[in-house]
């Protein structure tokens, strides 16, 4: 596609006007390259941004006139695609879109910075605007060179906590993720958002943020959802569900079990989600399979489980500074019905032969 069909396609896609066909391209043109995908999220904050305009800001037909003139050939079928309803949010937002996407495609890759950190480590970032931010293993944070200037937008794959600086409250903190765009209305939340996890999970510990679909399109039509303080979001992949190792006991757990889950929880619980930044490692009735995950990439090592029904079973526990995952593995062996092996890098877990 050239530069003025994907225009074209983008605003379409992001004001909720293209068909499936065209979606479908978008998503394909966002998927080919880090940065289309990138672009596109500087995209949809600034679409998210324009919803808060108020009416009177805009002379929707001197903006419709411009946007024809820009973009538009007369008589084209696009014209009749967009309600007069929307004009005037979109021919604004279209006229920052493509001098943004000028500039993109003038600027090469060092624009974006990227920080990593590899499984079994935990790395500490500052922003130019002051926000603190934790990586736990197995993460990836990027953002623009000019950030703080225009925008405070980041991407995260993995799990992050963020302590937002105040300073420059005119302009959001915004997180974008796979599948979420988390919008900052406090000062420090966790954003759990690995790519081989089958969920995403934000906790509030002061202020608020709100979450709302992003790229994919099977959550980009879910409501914007606001999470308070000591709340827990977690969101459950669609396409990921049937494959979760976790089968509910009855019914009850069953309903407990929901795409959207929201929780209340208590400040002496909240080391459960945010003490990893401080080497703790705390299990309250998780499953084995979520513990593996978690202790994979803290000691970078890779977990096997020979029976499908080991990854079901339940622990809970807390582990301060241990460095060895063997020491972990000992005290989980102690009240579960498992045995395990380490070779190299590799641990095998295989149902206890002791009974």
């Amino acid at each position: 596609m050239d530069n003025e069909e994907i225009k074209l396609l983008l605003v379409k896609y992001i004001t909720r006007e293209a068909d499936e066909s065209e979606t479908d391209q978008v998503r394909n043109w966002i998927n080919a390259h880090p940065e289309n995908a990138q672009y596109f999220a500087q995209l949809y904050e600034t679409w998210q941004n324009m919803l808060y305009l108020k009416p009177g800001v805009v002379d929707e037909e001197k903006a419709f006139n411009k946007f024809s003139s820009l973009v538009i050939p007369q008589e084209t079928k696009y014209r009749q695609l967009y309600k007069w309803s929307k004009i005037a949010a979109v021919v604004v937002m279209f006229g920052i879109l493509s001098a943004l996407l000028i500039g993109h495609y003038a600027q090469n890759v060092q624009s974006i910075r990227q920080v990593s950190v590899n499984n079994g480590g935990i790395k500490k970032v500052v922003l130019s605007d002051g926000t603190l931010i934790w990586l736990n293993a197995g993460s990836k944070l990027s953002y623009n060179t000019d950030f703080g200037k225009k925008n405070r937008t980041v991407y995260l794959e993995g799990e992050a906590f963020f302590e937002i600086a105040a300073e420059k409250k005119t302009i959001p903190f915004i997180v974008n993720t796979k599948n979420y765009t988390i919008r900052d209305i406090g000062t420090k939340f966790n954003l759990k958002a690995y790519l081989n996890d089958q969920f995403l999970e934000t906790t509030v510990v002061k202020g608020e943020v709100s979450v709302e679909g992003n790229v994919d399109s099977d959550t980009r039509e879910m409501s914007r959802i606001y999470v308070k303080p000591q709340q827990v979001l977690r969101i459950y992949y669609q396409q990921q569900k049937e494959k979760y190792a976790y089968k509910p006991a009855d019914v009850q757990e069953l309903k407990n079990l929901n795409e959207i889950q929201v929780l209340q929880i208590d400040s002496a619980r909240m080391d459960k989600y945010d003490g990893w930044k401080e080497n703790l490692l705390v299990f309250d009735g998780n499953t084995l399979d979520e513990i593996s995950k978690v202790l994979e990439r803290r000691y970078n090592v890779k977990i096997n489980m020979d029976d499908a029904s080991l990854k079901n079973i339940r622990y809970s526990g807390s582990f301060k500074n241990v460095a060895t995952i063997d020491k972990v593995l000992d005290l989980i062996k102690g009240n579960t019905d498992i045995s395990y092996s380490i070779t190299g890098n590799t641990v095998n877990i295989t149902k206890s032969n002791d009974n």
